[in-house]
This record gives C-alpha cells, structure tokens and sequence, in this order.
C-alpha cells in the first residue's frame, strides 16, 4: 500500500462525518457551553458509550467456547450508504487493528453532561451558600452529583465516611467536586471563597502511582493550588503550607509513613486516603502513622472495601469515624464471629438464623458512613458486560513430576500427616505428639538454624514456604531456582531444594542455576500455562484484540517478556521499577498505539489508579490469595471509556495448589458480600477461617459437590482449548 493510500485510509477511519477534515466542528448549543469540558472527561466518555449503544439495536451474542471480540457497534452499516465494493471490502479486512482501534470522539462527546449551573449543597439559608461551580457541575453524572451530595453532609456534620463506589466510577472525580464546594471554587472562576472557615489545607494520601493523575484531574476540573509532598522539594512545600499557599497537598502512603511527624503536626481541614483498603491492618505503621492525624473530617475511596477479613471492616472504619463500630473484641464478638459461623456448610438454622440478624445490623450502622455503588447499577447499561473466566491448565508433564516430588519431601509430609495417629502408641495425632520436627527437611533446617530444637509452633511455620514454592512449580520451574538477588545463604538452600525436586529432570530443566538461555526460557514446551497462553494470543492478535497480562512474580514477567519477544509481539512492560515519571507515558502510549498488542504488567504495581480501555482481553497469569487484586487488576479494562466487551482469563494448575486458592478467593468474596452489602450468600464451604492460627491456611474443606455446584450457579465458565488446556474436574 502506498503512503498516501495509507493516509487516505487513516483519514477515513479517523473521521466520524462527511464533512473535510480541515473544516472545524461547532457546537450545536453554543449559548449554553460557554465552557467545554476537559479532554478527560468521564462525561465525554460516557457519551462516547452512549453513541455507540444507540448505534446498534444488537450486540453480538458470545459462543460457549472461546469467544471471538462482538464488533464495536459504531461498525454496524448505515441503510443509507451503498454496501462496498469487493476491493473496499478486501483493503478494509487488511486493516483490522487500525479499524478496531481508532475511534474518535463522536461530536456529541464534546458536550456537557448537564446544565450549567451550579450543584447547591448547602441547607435553604445557609450563608454562605457552598455549591460546586457549574463547570464542574456540567460534567458530573448522576450518581456522581449524589456521592459530592454524601461526602458533603459527612462533612457538615464533623464526620468522615467512606466513598465504595466500584473501579471507575469516578471516585476521584467525586473527591475534587467535592472540594471544590468545601475550598470555596462556586463562583466558577478559581478563587477560593470559604477560605476564612477553613482551618488548615487538605491532605490527600495514596499510591505512588495515582500521584500523577491526582495532579493532572486538579489541573483540568479546576483551578487549585496543589503541591506534591514528594521528592527532593519537600521543604518548599512546607513553606507554602505556613504561608497559607496551598490548598491542597497530595503525598504517597510511603511518604506519609516516614515523614508522620512533620505531617501530623499540621492543622489538616480534612484528609483524603485514596485506595483506604490500605488500612486495613491496625498493626501496620501506615495505619498508625494514620492515627495520628488531628481532624475528624476522614475520609476514604475504595472500591475494595474487605478483602480478607470482616475485621478489616472494623480498623477501616475505626479511623474513619472512632467508635461507630464499639471497640475491636465487641465487633469480633458480635459480628465476626456469628457472620463466620453462619456461612459453614452445616452451620445450625439456629446459627444461620443470628449471623443473618447481625448482617442486617452491621450493614444499617455502615450505611450511615459507607456509600457503594456498583457499575451494573450506574452505567451498566450502557457498557457491553464483562465475562470472566477460569481456565484450569493442565501442567506439563515434568511440572506434574516435579510437584509430586516437592509434595514427597520429609518436612512436608509433615503437614500433610498431621492428623495421623503418631506411631510411638499415644492416642494424640503426631503433630501434637513425636513429629513436630524434621532435621533432614530443606526449608525447616534453614528456617530453624538458630534454633534446631524448633519453634513454638512447629511444624506450622513450613505452611508460607511451601505454599510459595508449590505455587511456583505451577507457574514455572525457573521460579524456584536460586534468585541471584537473594542473600548467599538463602541461594544455597534454594539450590539444594531445587535439586531435590528435580530429581531425574535436574538436565532437562537446565540445572539448579538461574538459566540465562533465551530460547529455553522463552520455550512454552514445560510449562502448562505458557502453552494456553501462547494459543490464547495467537487468536486474539489474530482478532485485532488489545491485551493485559498480569503477573506477581517480576522473575514470571521476566519469562512471560522473553516469551513475547520470541512470539514477535509488540509489548509494554510496566511493573515495580519503572520510574513513575514514565508510567503514565507508557499506559498513555498503548492506548493510543493500535500497534501495541500485549501489556505486560506487575499486579501489585499497575493495578492501581492504571487506566486501559484500549484493551479488552486480560489475563491473570497466577492468583491471588486476596480476590481484591485480582479484580482490581480487571478493572484496569473494565471501567469508563471501555467500548468494547472484556473478556478476563484467570489461569489456574490443575490440580495443583491454585485450586484451594481460587476456593478461597470464594469464600472471601462471600464474607465481603455478606458484611458489607447484606447479600445472602450459598454456603459452599464447612471451614472457618480462624485469625492468628498458622492452620488457617488449609482451613477450606470443600466437598467435589460444593465447588461444582458454585460453578454452576455462578456466571465463571470453564474453557477447553483442545490440547492446551483441560477442564479440571472434581467427580
């Protein structure tokens, strides 16, 4: 194709009118936009959502198996434009990724969301009046104009509260219209009127990595004075505050923990935690750097309110509003316990009865200070659904060889026997009895080296090793040799558990060293997972489809990386060394690349504050014990300006340990469910989870019939790609 071909056809598929390009569009109502929203809008991409669902009376229905991407609608032919010639049709099919990835703002997508006017939040006859500006108030949808409405009288009250909203609702968004009334920006113009009732400035806290796009919304709602508290300037910044120059200060959890002193010391009028599931450990030093925060107008931004326990409940919302919840033993008393013992598979009526009453009881007091809104509810009819996954891949034959040996291993034969009747004659199990130690183990032998005689709880301590190197083998056989990283001690048992395992494969795998061989780490052949993986990509590249691929492990993204060059694909990386001035450039440039084909990502790194609506396929590559991240890292996807139905792929061993983490993750989305929204919940499972008790990781006991009846009741499905992967099943 020649240039000016190609430049006739980027034209064409850049323009959504007939009219030239060189011709400037107006606006329809031009008296009554006197100001245009930002180009990063959510009110502009919700309408682009909204033009492409009223330009298709259908969506494409989706298959059993492997399901191909629905065609944007946008793509539907118009009755009133002549179908196209052969030739026309061939060019476009040779164009698939620049068709599917080019789509310009439909013209409606440049105007207000609603009038302009100003959104009044003050009572009848307050003075003075306190109202967010109509140019930030033409923006808000709906919901949002509600949840400015409940941070408000929160805030009129002397109280903090908690905006639960999902992942890309708007959170942030909320948070600065907010402000904007509270600071005093209802004139519309930037300066600040309700100055004189303010006691000090605001603090926000949050991730490293959502810093820069705090930054960037300030800049393009309204006209703040924000500093960053972060960096070499940190004393200017400080000046500023004395000065009374800022009204807004935004620092990193990291920082915060380490400069508490400095920042605590200040008059805060009010302090905002972004991604507040951060504190949900009351052990924690950010937790207790938090405390000592002066003001009582505490405010917190999660879409994931619990995570792993109905305990964090309690510590989230103990800082947010002290007492609302009595002290820590009353609410483990009167709610942990009874909500936990209801959920058992064979938990009395009676119980069942008590833990429903205290559900109803908790959610009444959290509704008073928590407001969550999910998608489904808010924009979900304008959205093309997500559809989740879980695909069970069958691991190579010597991963299955190398997993049985890890599992032949004396220390963990431990574990695994220990309810067995000891052998020395006593009626104990000999866990409590003769073998609560084994000298010739790998990994208790290092972890006892100061102490050969044990510890005092024995042989429990072995459960995280081996939970991480089980793991490991069913990711990859390069994650448990040696890391150079790693101090030499730790190295040299690695090697010597590595050879132990390998056993007869020691060659194959390439010895017990880290391997720098490109070709054998970029090779799928062992590695059960790499072999769905590479099928999956060859037929969504093949699609035009966009992709995230998420890992924990950075060796695993390592692999995964040399993986994605061997295969030839475009890529990003993004995990926890890239500097933070250039994250934003790189999720800036996938999206709006049609080249790049694969996101390679670091769940812990880029799960946060990321978004990435040009893709619509992602993968979890290895799970999460906590459900949280892992569907914080599909909302990267699925969230506002997304047009096209997501597809999340969450890659499990089959038959190895992923299986009880993925059972786990069940059962805490249940618990979360339960505590936080009342839902009533099936019981699947017949273990509790129990805090401070080492065994609580094997605390599932799930019969084959539960978990096949979950499956079955839920909208997860399982996939079969011929030979790559296999349905694993439990009958």
């Amino acid at each position: 194709m020649s240039l000016n071909r190609l430049k006739e056809t980027l034209h064409a598929c850049s323009s959504s009118s007939s009219e030239p390009r060189t011709q400037p569009r107006s606006p329809q109502h031009p008296a009554r936009l006197p100001r245009r929203p930002p180009k990063t809008s959510l009110s502009q991409q919700l309408l682009r959502l909204e033009a492409a669902a009223s330009s298709s009376s259908f969506f494409s229905s989706r298959p059993l198996q492997l399901p191909p991407a629905p065609r944007p609608p946008i793509e539907k032919p118009r009755e009133d434009v002549e179908p196209p010639s052969s030739e026309d049709e061939d060019e476009r099919k040779s164009r698939p990724i620049i068709r599917r990835c080019l789509h310009p703002p439909p013209a409606a997508a440049l105007e207000s969301r609603g009038p302009y006017e100003p959104l009044v939040l003050s009572l009848p006859g307050e003075h003075p009046v306190v109202q967010v500006p109509p140019s930030i108030n033409c923006r808000l949808l709906a919901h949002q104009r509600d949840g400015v409405r409940f941070l408000y009288n929160l805030y009129r009250n002397n109280h903090g509260g908690v905006l639960g909203d999902d992942m890309g609702l708007g959170k942030t968004i909320q948070t600065i219209a907010f402000l904007s009334s509270v600071i005093g920006k209802g004139n519309g113009h930037g300066q600040s009127t309700n100055k004189g009732k303010m006691t000090g400035p605001v603090l926000i806290l949050c991730p490293t990595s959502v810093i820069r796009n705090w930054e960037n919304e300030f800049s393009e709602w309204a006209e703040f004075s924000v500093a960053v508290y972060h960096g070499p300037n940190r004393d200017l910044v400080l000046g500023k505050i004395e000065n009374q120059g800022l009204e807004v200060l935004i620092t990193s959890f990291d920082t915060f923990r380490i400069h508490d002193k400095v920042l605590c010391g200040i008059s805060w009028e009010l302090v905002v935690v972004d991604e507040a599931h951060r504190l949900k450990n009351e052990k924690s030093k950010l937790y207790t750097a938090c405390l000592g925060i002066t003001t009582q107008k505490r405010f917190g931004l999660t879409g994931t309110i619990m995570q792993n326990k109905i305990m964090e409940l309690f510590n989230l919302f103990d800082w947010v509003v002290p007492g609302c919840l009595g002290d820590r033993e009353h609410f483990r008393a009167y709610y942990d316990e009874p909500l936990k013992q209801g959920q058992r598979l064979s938990a009395p009526e009676r119980f069942v009865q008590v833990a429903d009453a205290r559900k109803k009881h908790l959610v009444s007091i959290l509704r008073e200070f928590l407001l969550r809104r999910t998608k489904e509810e808010t924009i979900g009819h304008l959205m093309l659904g997500k559809e989740d996954n879980i695909v069970f891949c069958k691991m190579s034959d010597v991963q299955k060889r190398v997993y049985r040996r890890m599992l032949q291993q004396p220390d963990i034969q431990i574990l695994i026997n220990k309810d067995v009747r000891c052998s020395c004659g006593s009626p104990l199990p000999q866990v409590e009895c003769c073998k609560r130690t084994e000298p010739d183990g790998v990994i208790w032998s290092y972890l006892h080296r100061e102490n050969p005689e044990g510890c005092s709880i024995c042989p429990f301590c072995l459960v995280l090793p081996f939970l991480v190197k089980l793991q490991q083998i069913s990711n990859h056989l390069e994650l448990i040799k040696p890391n150079p990283k790693d101090e030499l001690e730790k190295q040299k048992k690695d090697a010597e558990l590595a050879a132990a395992v390998f056993g007869a494969d020691i060659d194959l795998v390439g010895g017990t060293a880290k391997s720098e061989n490109f070709m054998g780490l970029s090779d799928a052949e062992n590695c059960g997972k790499m072999r769905a993986l590479e099928r999956l990509l060859s037929l969504w590249t093949g699609q035009g489809d966009k992709i995230l691929l998420f890992s924990y492990s950075v060796r695993m993204l390592d692999i995964l990386e040399k993986f994605l060059i061997r295969k030839g694909y475009c890529f990003s990386r993004f995990d926890g060394t890239t500097p933070m001035n250039a994250r934003q450039s790189l999720v800036d440039e996938f999206n709006r690349s049609p080249s790049k084909q694969v996101f390679l990502i670091s769940t812990r790194a880029g799960n946060l504050g990321v978004n990435l609506v040009s893709a619509n396929r992602v993968v979890i590559f290895d799970p999460s014990w906590n459900p949280a991240q892992d569907l914080q890292a599909q909302d990267r996807s699925f969230r506002y300006g997304q047009r096209r139905h997501v597809t999340v792929f969450r890659l499990l061993g089959a038959g190895s340990l992923e299986e009880l983490i993925y059972s786990r993750q069940i059962y805490k989305q249940q618990l979360s469910n339960i505590a936080v929204s009342g839902k009533i919940e099936r019981r699947y499972f017949e273990g509790v989870q129990q805090e401070l008790d080492p065994k609580c990781y094997f605390f599932i006991s799930a019969s084959n019939s539960a978990l096949m009846a979950f499956f079955q009741s839920s909208n997860c499905r399982h996939l079969e790609l011929q030979t790559c992967l296999e349905v694993h099943r439990w009958w």
